[in-house]
């Protein structure tokens, strides 16, 4: 079958927008908002029931604390209501969930036949980063959470295209953090609760000292509850990663292992065998100023890391807007690990009106990755 090309992918594209999205684009953007206004009232409701778990039993001169939670909770209860009546439907924090599994198929059908999208493999795309942990190339996380997984063939290559988020990027995954890790749920109680210990008697003895009831709650508001939050907040977000794994198979075989990592403090967690793995040196001084290659195969590591590679991969990150790049050369793949810092493939977000702009950037994400495949020249039987 003969290769689109970019020119008929492109007018393909615009099809697929007055045809699918144009005459659905209001009702698209109201579901959004109302979803937004399910987020917030969710978000006051557990602001709201947190503060009266916690300030329940304490009173402050003739002011009971946990008056303090009630209106957050009357506002989430009344928002959920107002905004839900009548409606019966799962929850989408953004409302993209649902325009995705309408769209996204025929979308993907731009790019050619034998792709699919899916967001309902969490546990499959959980294991399979398990087995990316081996590769060397992902920092330590507690929990991660995921978004789209595209896989398929591009090019008579195949391919897999794993959308991941080891960092606190939302309400969704703060709470998603929060419930599903009993590690992260321990180290809040406990931060919560050695806060308080000291927080309470201190504002409170500070507060009759200047006879100021409004400073005395500000303080155990602040200190009891804002610092222990942005330090769990800090806890999780160390040396996170927002962005893709790209999987392609090579039309190289190899039996090692061999890694690129870059030359930065992003990279400095990642632990691994020094014992088993030996820095490659390399001739490019521009690439090893900027890199640093790791193999338990020298003789095979240059025969991976051609000349013509190095080019290519330097030019990687400049082309991604991205924050780094790294690459394992595996079990006969390649994996790239390219952290954007942002939500890539969208269709709809919490705080954007979702128009034709949006599809032109989905697209170009995606034909950004695929070409990969052209860049790296890995569709071609000549070597990289």
């Amino acid at each position: 079958m003969e290769e689109k090309t970019v020119a008929q992918m492109r007018a393909e594209l615009r099809d697929f927008y007055f045809k699918n999205i144009k005459p659905n684009l209001t009702s698209i953007n109201k579901s959004r908002r109302s979803n937004s206004v399910d987020v917030y009232a969710i978000l006051s409701f557990l602001i709201g029931f947190a503060l009266i778990c916690m300030l329940g039993n304490i009173k402050i001169l003739e002011y009971d604390c946990a008056i303090i939670g009630l209106p957050f909770i009357i506002i989430g209860i009344l928002l959920l209501f107002i905004n839900n009546k009548g409606k019966s439907k799962r929850i989408d924090f953004s409302g993209e969930e649902a325009v995705k599994q309408k769209y996204m198929p025929e979308f993907l059908k731009i790019f050619g036949t034998q792709m699919k999208w899916s967001k309902d493999n969490v546990y499959k795309a959980i294991n399979d980063l398990n087995v990316y942990r081996t590769l060397n190339i992902m920092n330590p996380y507690f929990i991660l959470t995921f978004d789209d997984t595209i896989c398929g063939t591009y090019k008579d290559v195949k391919f897999n295209i794993l959308e991941v988020d080891t960092s606190v990027t939302s309400v969704k995954n703060l709470l998603l953090y929060l419930f599903m890790s009993p590690f992260l749920c321990g180290c809040g109680c406990f931060i919560f609760c050695f806060g308080f210990s000291f927080v309470f008697p201190l504002a409170i003895s500070l507060g009759k000292l200047f006879n100021n009831d409004l400073f005395t709650i500000c303080m155990i508001l602040f200190y009891g509850l804002g610092v222990p939050l942005f330090g769990l907040f800090k806890l999780v977000t160390k040396v996170p990663f927002r962005g893709v794994l790209v999987e392609f198979e090579m039309n190289k075989n190899f039996e090692g292992h061999t890694f690129i990592l870059e030359r930065a403090v992003t990279s400095s967690t990642i632990k691994f065998d020094q014992a088993k793995f030996e820095e490659v040196k390399l001739e490019d001084a521009e690439f090893a100023e900027k890199y640093i290659v790791y193999s338990d195969n020298q003789v095979e590591a240059r025969y991976v890391l051609t000349t013509a590679f190095i080019e290519r991969f330097k030019n990687m990150k400049t082309a991604f807007k991205a924050k780094f790049i790294r690459a394992a050369f595996k079990d006969g793949k390649i994996t790239i690990a390219i952290d954007a810092g942002r939500d890539l493939f969208q269709m709809a977000s919490l705080d954007k009106d979702t128009d034709s702009n949006t599809f032109t950037e989905l697209f170009d994400e995606i034909l950004s990755v695929l070409e990969l495949i052209s860049v790296l020249k890995l569709n071609q039987k000549i070597g990289l």
